[in-house]
């Protein structure tokens, strides 16, 4: 069996509820492979390696010249259990590296993973990381999750009755060059009362905007005519889904904690072009106040 069918078949097995009532079977199985076929290329190959390598380079990244060091790589656990996983860097910050559990053997059962998240530990201590990274499906509600993928089909959300703040948020196109801006305006006064969101928490870049601009969801929250926030997504296929990820949602210090998001959200979800089976997903950590 090549490496990518057992990706493939490892990474179907940690596929949430969700995924299994969105999509048939032989939808599924193409949505995992076209998630695991890059994650497979890219595993112990010398030329991405050293291509990541050498473009975290000027940004101040790890001293490590192993090629080898920076792609994928397969770890073969102790118990016969395997897994693909390769160091990543949040917002290619050479101070915010993590290890990305790609694809594994282990079931996905939340007391079974500390065993196997020190040893992945160990085999990248070079680069220091600062987390090891499982997706982990429909987890337990006493886990200590650091981040969220949050996602809904387009089609369930528009048929949810409108939220009550909903007449008085509106969403109008928006400038992404305006917007980078702003987005790093909006998100540095949340990091004043909330610190740790800078850890894990990126403003999106001026080339995602543009994407939500050419998808026409690049839009500026407006409440009771006022600025108050900005929402953007573009088509990401991605996580075993179809459709459109949420690049970002940021709410003004004067429009947070009102119930002023799932209006927003909803009107996002009218501009989308999105068709059967797309989702509307997106990357939450826990105390972002970006809600």
């Amino acid at each position: 069996m090549s490496l990518l069918d057992q990706m493939t078949n490892a990474y179907e097995a940690w596929m949430p509820q969700q995924l299994r009532e969105w999509y048939t079977a032989d939808q599924r199985r193409e949505l995992a492979v076209k998630e695991m076929r890059p994650q497979a290329e890219h595993t112990a190959d010398v030329d991405f390696g050293a291509g990541f390598r050498d473009h975290l380079k000027p940004l101040g990244g790890p001293d490590m010249s192993d090629p080898l060091a920076w792609a994928n790589r397969r770890v073969e656990f102790a118990d016969g259990h395997w897994c693909v996983a390769g160091i990543r860097f949040l917002g290619l910050d050479p101070e915010k590296p993590f290890v990305h559990v790609v694809a594994t053997s282990v079931p996905p059962q939340l007391a079974l993973l500390d065993a196997y998240a020190e040893q992945l530990h160990r085999e990248f201590a070079d680069f220091g990381p600062l987390a090891i990274r499982f997706e982990l499906p429909n987890p337990p509600e006493d886990a200590d999750i650091d981040q969220w993928i949050i996602a809904g089909l387009v089609s369930g959300l528009r048929r949810k009755p409108r939220r009550p703040q909903h007449e008085r948020v509106r969403l109008t196109p928006a400038d992404p060059a305006e917007t980078a801006g702003y987005a790093d305006e909006v998100l540095g006064n949340v990091a004043k009362q909330l610190p740790e969101v800078r850890t894990w928490t990126e403003a999106a870049t001026l080339e995602q905007l543009q994407r939500c601009a050419d998808t026409g969801a690049l839009r500026e929250i407006e409440v009771d005519g006022q600025r108050a926030g900005i929402i953007a997504a573009a088509r990401d296929d991605a996580n075993g889904m179809r459709g459109f990820q949420v690049y970002e949602f940021l709410l003004d210090d004067n429009a947070r904690g009102r119930g002023l998001a799932p209006a927003a959200m909803q009107l996002l979800c009218d501009v989308l072009p999105a068709q059967t089976g797309d989702t509307l997903w997106g990357r939450c950590t826990w105390a972002m106040g970006r809600r």
